[in-house]
């Protein structure tokens, strides 16, 4: 049997058995090498699958004169000894997923790179700039120092550096140890985007020569030009430039993604981590730039780093659409940091509601990060943050146990049991919003309405004021849905879904238009909100959708659409949200419940027509199973921490019940007549 390990359709696979992935992170670049074992051994205890870890090029490269030398062994420093780490990992049966960036963030000086890499005048290598010309400046410069321009990533010396490294990480610690012949399941290229900046403007990067260059070409067109600003569009040609330097922005991802990992390629499934869309119109430009699609061999991952969710709505809408946009394993969910990034995530109940979240709009595994507080560096690597680091992990920097460690191995535990079935359900949503990402190229531009009035169109629309007061209303309503690219899927994977919502705008290439319409003749239904196309990509007359429409709706009617949808899942109270998933053969359920009132107390639901509740403290979630219509397992966060609340956990399912006998966190596995029960109280 072939159980090499890969990833098909956002789902971690060793051979033909999808693995819902539990990963945490450790970064033992921070910490003492004498640390690592029981740290490990801990890690493991917690029913932790695999340990993702930054190699800081920082880290592991020093200079001795003017050579540069690399240690992964440990000769020049004990934690710069990766292998030993690595081979830890190994014994400990620890699967192990490599972050070699160049740039991780991770709160270390320049990001992990090192000073040698900065655009400085003079190095011979070209800073990534702005539509001003402006360099982009390490944003976590040390106090009183200078923010050192950040390399244009595919300047030529900076490329070769950075595959240079690659090379390095792979000969001397990945080559030999991938997945079966060792514990490497997969490698993450680059951090959050670039440099953490994703979510950044169109115009933010990179009108370095080294990507204007590379621009040209892909535009393919004489004269062309990189617009630098918004100017009047007189005539509808004059959208042509801004359409393409949009488009181009994914592109230039792939570029970046693929060369560094050159390689890996074909030798071990690569993976990104995207940070989540800013809010308002930078929706817009975070779906211009990330399309998944168009990166063949790059695997969709994701992190958070937003508000607690379960405290702010914004923050809950943007993390859903950042793990709906595609099916993924979630990389990074903060377990660990509350002083450097919110007081909140101290609390068990919060990290379990941001966690859950996840997973129930799509995600296919998560992460613990990080798992263990630190509290041993040098200043070579980070000279700003106070020790341990983060503060509030499950492990402590001593090595002790925290609530969190208690909550994680009832959660790791649950999803231990039942991952992989829940992997084989789909969720219980035939609604899908159909994402025609050239909308969002013009939409990112934020074009005046006196402008698209010259030729007769109505502003064209993609993520703000679009997919975002979708995804409210459905939310609002309990409905669920998922995200279609319209652009890049086939035939079959558009009929998987009954329903296709998009709004619409005044062009829309032809192909895509001819795909709809033959969708639509099969029995599919394309509900448009807006404007029918009636030009193609050239903007030539093109009706072909047009003449399919017989009415527009207006965003406010979607909601009269909803029943079109999840029929099975009824919620009635907004502040209970609901996610339901269904085995092929009707047979097993999951079902995600969360709370987002102040209130304790039942939150009530029902499917096909069978009534069902659980017993929830206020912003506090759960998730259950249902085997043969009773409850097969199930996980409820019985306590909140930080409000100072708590319930006696129970659930019910039609006539089937479960009840904890006491206030606590629970996990319940059915075996036969009897219950396995663990809690953390």
């Amino acid at each position: 049997m072939n159980k090499r390990a890969q990833i098909k359709e956002g789902i971690f696979y060793l051979g033909e058995e999808p693995i819902f992935l539990v990963t945490a992170d450790y970064p033992y670049y921070r910490d003492d090498a004498g640390n690592w074992d029981d740290r490990l051994k801990k890690i493991k205890n917690a029913g932790i699958d695999a340990v993702t870890f930054y190699t800081p090029w920082r880290h592991h490269a020093h200079k001795s004169g003017d050579k540069i030398e690399l240690d992964f062994d440990g000769r020049t420093q004990p934690n710069r000894n990766v292998k030993l780490f690595l081979e830890l990992c190994a014994e400990k049966k620890l699967w192990a997923v490599v972050k070699p960036g160049p740039y991780i963030h991770a709160e270390l000086t320049f990001g992990g790179l090192p000073d040698w890499a900065a655009a400085e005048k003079g190095s011979g290598i070209e800073p990534l700039v702005n539509n001003k010309g402006e360099p982009m400046l390490d944003p976590f410069r040390p106090p009183g120092g200078y923010g050192r321009p950040m390399p244009a990533p595919l300047c030529r010396k900076f490329k070769a550096m950075t595959k240079e490294w690659y090379r390095s990480v792979y000969d001397n610690l990945i080559k030999d140890s991938i997945y079966p012949k060792g514990n490497i399941i997969a490698v993450q290229v680059c951090n959050e985007g670039l440099y953490s900046n994703g979510p950044a403007a169109i115009t933010d990067y990179d009108y370095s020569d080294s990507a204007l260059e590379l621009y040209k070409k892909f535009a393919r067109r004489e004269n062309v030009r990189a617009p630098r600003r918004l100017s009047a569009v007189k005539k509808i040609s004059d959208l042509r430039d801004y359409l393409d330097w949009a488009r181009w922005q994914s592109e230039y991802m792939r570029l970046v993604y693929t060369e560094f990992s050159s390689v890996l390629r074909g030798k071990v499934p690569i993976v990104i981590n995207l940070n989540p869309p800013s809010e308002g119109r930078g929706l817009d430009h975070w779906l211009t730039r990330v399309i998944p699609e168009s990166w063949p061999g790059i695997n969709y991952g994701f992190t958070n780093w937003l508000r607690p969710v379960s405290e702010d709505r914004v923050s809950f809408d943007r993390y859903s659409l950042l793990s709906k946009r595609k099916r993924g394993i979630n990389f990074e969910e903060n377990w660990g940091f509350s002083k450097l990034y919110d007081y909140h995530f101290q609390y068990p109940v919060v990290c379990v509601f941001e966690t859950l979240l996840a997973i129930a709009n799509g995600a296919t595994g998560f992460n613990v990060y990080t798992a263990v507080n630190t509290a041993s560096w040098d200043d070579s690597i980070d000279c700003q943050h106070e020790r341990p680091y983060p503060d509030s992990s499950p492990i402590k920097e001593d090595g002790s146990l925290t609530k969190k460690y208690e909550v994680l191995n009832l959660i790791s535990l649950f999803f231990e049991v039942n991952g992989p079935e829940f992997l084989r359900c789909e969720p219980d949503a035939t609604v899908a919003w159909g994402l025609y990402p050239p909308y969002a190229y013009l939409a990112a531009w934020d074009i005046p309405k006196e402008d698209w009035d010259r030729f007769h169109a109505e502003p064209v629309r993609c993520g703000y004021e679009a997919l975002d007061r979708f995804q409210r209303i459905m939310r609002d309503r309990n409905g669920d849905f998922q995200i279609v690219n319209l652009e890049t899927a086939s035939p079959a994977e558009l009929k998987r879904h009954k329903f296709i919502a998009l709004y619409g705008g005044f062009f829309m290439d032809g192909k895509t238009q001819k795909k709809l319409a033959s969708y639509s003749s099969a029995g599919g239904r394309v509900i448009f909100i807006g404007e029918a196309p009636h030009l193609d990509e050239d903007f030539s007359d093109c009706r072909i959708l047009k003449k399919k429409c017989s009415r527009l709706l207006k965003m406010e009617e979607i909601g009269d659409i909803i029943g079109c949808g999840n029929k099975k899942l009824h919620v009635s109270d907004p502040e209970t949200q609901v996610w339901a998933y269904d085995n092929p053969d009707r047979k097993t359920q999951f079902f995600f419940v969360l709370n987002l009132s102040t209130n304790a107390g039942a939150r009530h639901f029902s499917y096909e027509g069978k009534k069902a509740a659980v017993v929830l403290p206020d912003k506090s979630a759960a998730v259950i199973k249902i085997k043969d219509g009773k409850i097969d397992s199930v996980f409820i966060k019985g306590i909140n921490e930080m409000n100072k609340t708590s319930v006696v956990p129970e659930a019910a399912f039609g006539k089937d019940r479960f009840k904890a006998k006491t206030a606590c966190d629970v996990l319940a596995l059915r075996q036969g007549k009897k219950w396995q029960i663990k809690i953390s109280a």
